[in-house]
């Protein structure tokens, strides 16, 4: 058996999105808690989870709870999770993991210390269209890559979501530019080492935000916010040829279509976020290793970092 006994922190809007793939999965929802208990008890009735909770410590304290989903604001992301690492639990976290490289290096840190897996819950790394584009670079059929972009915004019309609020790590690179980055790097298949930024602040965050990252042989872009109608793609242009993936990050339902040189194909939907829960439920039993670890993560996290900086400073800086 690799199904694990679930505990969500909160009664967010995306574990609307996960509860379903757990089940799905052959996970059992145990328990779920909110600071205000009613929503926990809305939220456990729908799902039918066992328990509903009116404080997450209250959930972390539960013996019967093997792994924490933690959807939370991202300024709670780093205690908590390590507060559910510390009681013993594996954490799928939202992403972006953490605000900056440092708390991911301490997020290591107490990945290491308690034996316990964190996992940054990049879904789309699971959906078979991605793993299909991955095959394409493989394969060399795009031949030396040269140039990347990635594109992915949409209008956060709720004043009051917390990702317009800068304190609690708001805007629009944490929010979906995370994805640009994390797709680039892993189709790419190495970190940058520069990196250069434009940003339009808007109440206090990046309502939009522009990025070149230097990969060495290759040079690659970012446009991202939440200040934009929505689009999402990825483009990859080699010596011998290009490959454009709509859709890359969410098919929102529907399936991607890829289009390598020319050439169009089309991938059925498939639920990435079951994908992830049964991968991780393997890793946490010990069946295969974790997929992505958290160097992964602290790489990820470094490149964030080097984009906010160059988007503060106005200058090219390291990564």
């Amino acid at each position: 058996m690799t199904s694990l006994r679930w505990g969500f922190l909160g009664a967010a809007r995306i574990g609307h999105a996960l509860a379903p793939a757990v089940k799905n999965a052959g996970h059992v929802l145990q328990a779920v808690a909110a600071r205000d208990v009613n929503r926990a008890r809305e939220f456990a009735g729908r799902y039918d989870v066992a328990r509903a909770y009116g404080s997450y410590d209250e959930l972390l304290a539960d013996p019967e709870v093997d792994a924490i989903y933690n959807p939370l604001p991202n300024d709670a992301h780093l205690p908590m999770t390590v507060a559910a690492l510390e009681a013993g639990k594996h954490v799928l976290c939202e992403k972006p993991l953490v605000m900056n490289a440092e708390e991911a290096r301490a997020l290591r840190e107490a990945s290491e210390r308690t034996g316990k897996l964190v996992l940054e819950a990049f879904a789309y790394r699971f959906h078979p269209g991605f793993e299909r584009a991955r095959e394409v670079v493989a394969s060399g059929a795009l031949g030396d890559l040269r140039l990347g972009h990635a594109l992915f915004c949409f209008t956060l019309d709720r004043p009051d979501d917390f990702r317009w609020s800068a304190e609690k790590g708001g805007g629009g690179l944490y929010d979906v530019g995370c994805y640009c980055v994390n797709g680039l790097r892993m189709l790419l298949g190495r970190e940058p080492t520069r990196a250069s930024a434009f940003q339009r602040l808007e109440r206090g965050v990046d309502g939009t935000l522009s990025g070149l990252l230097d990969f060495g042989e290759a040079s690659a872009t970012v446009n991202c916010g939440q200040a934009a109608s929505y689009q999402q793609r990825l483009t990859l242009v080699g010596t011998n040829g290009s490959m454009v993936f709509d859709h890359a990050f969410t098919s929102k339902g529907g399936g991607h279509t890829l289009r390598v040189n020319g050439e169009s194909e089309t991938i059925e939907h498939a639920d990435a976020y079951q994908r992830m829960v049964e991968h991780f439920g393997r890793a946490a039993h010990g069946v295969e290793p974790l997929r992505f670890t958290m160097d992964d993560s602290v790489a990820q996290a470094r490149v964030l970092d080097a984009l906010f900086a160059s988007a503060r400073q106005g200058h090219t800086v390291d990564v």
